[in-house]
């Protein structure tokens, strides 16, 4: 795979993606509103299921944990085939850039850390039609550990790009930055490496794939 150049700018602002202001606040958001929005949304679909569906709270939980598990797998999936191109995992152009290209230009940028409500919401809804459409009632259980483990993706995502790396405890901030300044194909884990480790791209030794360019 050939070098891919990118610039990076470490405290910088990107630019807008909409001329039109209301168009322009939907693309930001800060990661507080993400939270507490998926937490309510979570705790009603658990009580819905506890109350209408099903009252074992052992089924409860496992349904729970299965779907905390699957978002791991979906956060890799989508990272690596949605938000890069299949084929070099660039992300330059077109709506590769728009959802994540513009995030590896400004990896700083904390009004873009996060993927703003009304998108995150209709990919949400079509998650859960999924859900409900292969399991029934029981993704009323399935889905809120889907979102909280969209919701603790998203609070470590942004603790590595706001917080600096501490010397103890920071796989997380060496596994993402590889991904971001070294090698733009592998490392596309977030939450877990876990699936790095199942479809072989955990990150290789003396190897880049992009090269920094600050100006």
């Amino acid at each position: 795979m050939s070098l891919y150049e990118v610039n990076i700018y470490p405290n910088g602002k990107s630019p807008k993606l909409f001329k039109n202001r209301f168009f322009e606040k939907l693309t930001k958001t800060h990661p507080l509103v993400i939270l507490v929005m998926y937490f309510i949304l979570g705790f009603f679909l658990l009580r819905y299921y506890h109350i209408y569906v099903n009252i074992s709270w052992g089924n409860l939980l496992g349904l729970f944990m299965l779907g905390l598990l699957s978002w791991t797998l979906a956060e890799y999936l989508m990272h690596r085939f949605l938000y890069h191109r299949i084929g070099d995992a660039s992300f330059s152009s077109g709506i590769h850039y728009v959802f994540h290209g513009i995030h590896h230009e400004y990896p700083n940028d904390e009004d873009r850390l996060i993927l703003p409500p009304v998108p995150s919401l209709i990919i949400a809804s079509v998650f859960f039609l999924i859900f409900y459409l292969l399991m029934a009632d029981k993704a009323f259980a399935f889905a809120p550990g889907f979102l909280i483990g969209y919701v603790l993706y998203m609070m470590v995502h942004y603790t590595i790009h706001k917080v600096p790396m501490p010397k103890k405890f920071n796989f997380w901030w060496k596994h993402h930055n590889i991904h971001h300044f070294q090698q733009h194909d592998r490392a596309f884990g977030v939450s877990t490496p876990l699936w790095d480790y199942v479809f072989r791209t955990m990150p290789e030794k003396n190897r880049k794939t992009v090269k920094i360019i600050k100006l």
